[in-house]
């Protein structure tokens, strides 16, 4: 059994856009790849997010509530800076 290698975040999202704005069908590797969203950094997840609010069928309602609580848990990590 061979590695299945998924396209970027940023290529599936593009893909995904170019695809509507052609109005032909979406290839199985953009949601392949939007199946390993929990992979993708806090970039590509709002970047994720900013394309479903012109294309909403981009992502389904429970992607769309654990890409939020990704992204929560990223903001939970960054440490405020001390000013001197």
């Amino acid at each position: 059994m061979g590695m299945k290698s998924y396209m970027t975040p940023e290529s599936a999202v593009e893909t995904f856009i170019k695809c509507k704005k052609e109005n032909i069908a979406v290839p199985e590797s953009v949601y392949e790849s939007f199946k390993n969203y929990k992979k993708w950094s806090e970039n590509s997840l709002k970047g994720l997010i900013n394309a479903s609010a012109y294309y909403p069928d981009i992502i389904d309602a429970t992607m769309e509530e654990g890409i939020n609580n990704q992204i929560a848990e990223f903001k939970k990590r960054v440490v405020p800076s001390r000013i001197f």
